[in-house]
């Protein structure tokens, strides 16, 4: 079975200049095993699991996703097996790479979350040529191999731990209710924003936030997990009393609940 997702079949990836893949497997607890641990709503209702060719159709039919389920099954169900695949494609990685005359990069967690450097931690020695990285909500992920970079995702309740990556010197994800091609913030929360659009190398990034435009349902998203470019957050606030009858505290616990259409709809911008 072939895991990877080469370059050129990612929009994201496609514009690396290092020759790169992509581990998709399905998200959350789409296929009856949890690979996202510390997901939160926010987190799953913007997931581009369902971007692109994902979402045609109905998920139960659609290709892509269920090679994923395959995938994922495959890995929990069938672990030697799975190692088996996964090393043969870096193996095909690496001649790949070596062909065109180009460093070779991974990212082993597309859509999913799964601490690496801990479930399999001997592929980072095996295939030390290779630069592998990810997105991660796991903030204790200290200590790792040194071809292994991880940027830790922002989501609408892990201000904190995002802080307390930044303080020690890391970088996080956010992302911003920015539409594609104008300008990302130059700094949120007193932290330099960088364009993360551009590549998919987050290892070679400079120090910050690494800023992403809101894409597929993060468009729509109202949990907070997108910012504003100020740094609020973007909630939904239903309240059925007055506007200026609401606290900030009723307006906050509204747009974490599901609100009914014919409710009077405001926009909250919380600081989290």
């Amino acid at each position: 079975m072939r895991l990877f997702t080469e370059k050129r079949g990612n929009p994201k990836t496609a514009k690396n200049k290092v020759h790169s893949v992509i581990l998709h497997l399905s998200p959350a607890n789409r296929s009856g095993y949890e690979v996202c641990k510390y997901r939160t709503p926010g987190c799953s209702a913007s997931c581009l699991n369902m971007a692109g060719r994902g979402g045609i159709g109905a998920p139960e039919i659609n290709s892509i996703q269920l090679a994923r389920i395959a995938r994922t099954t495959k890995f929990f169900k069938e672990r030697d097996k799975f190692y088996t695949d996964l090393y043969k494609d870096l193996e095909l990685l690496e001649k790949q790479a070596d062909k065109l005359g180009l460093d070779a990069a991974a990212r082993l967690n597309g859509t999913s979350d799964i601490p690496w450097e801990r479930v399999k931690p001997g592929i980072f020695t095996e295939f030390e040529n290779i630069q592998f990285y990810d997105y991660t909500k796991y903030s204790d992920r200290l200590d790792l191999p040194d071809n292994y970079h991880l940027t830790f995702s922002l989501s609408e309740t892990n201000k904190a731990q995002a802080l307390a990556v930044l303080d020690r010197g890391q970088n996080i994800a956010a992302v911003f209710n920015v539409k594609k091609d104008q300008p990302l913030p130059d700094e949120c929360w007193g932290y330099p924003v960088f364009d993360a659009d551009l590549d998919d190398e987050r290892f070679a990034d400079p120090y910050g936030i690494a800023g992403l435009r809101a894409k597929g349902p993060a468009k729509k998203d109202l949990s907070g997990f997108v910012l504003n470019s100020d740094g609020t957050q973007r909630i939904a606030a239903a309240c059925p009393q007055p506007i200026g009858d609401c606290s900030p505290y009723d307006l906050g616990q509204a747009g974490r609940a599901s609100y009914k259409a014919g409710a009077q709809v405001v926009y909250y911008n919380s600081t989290i």
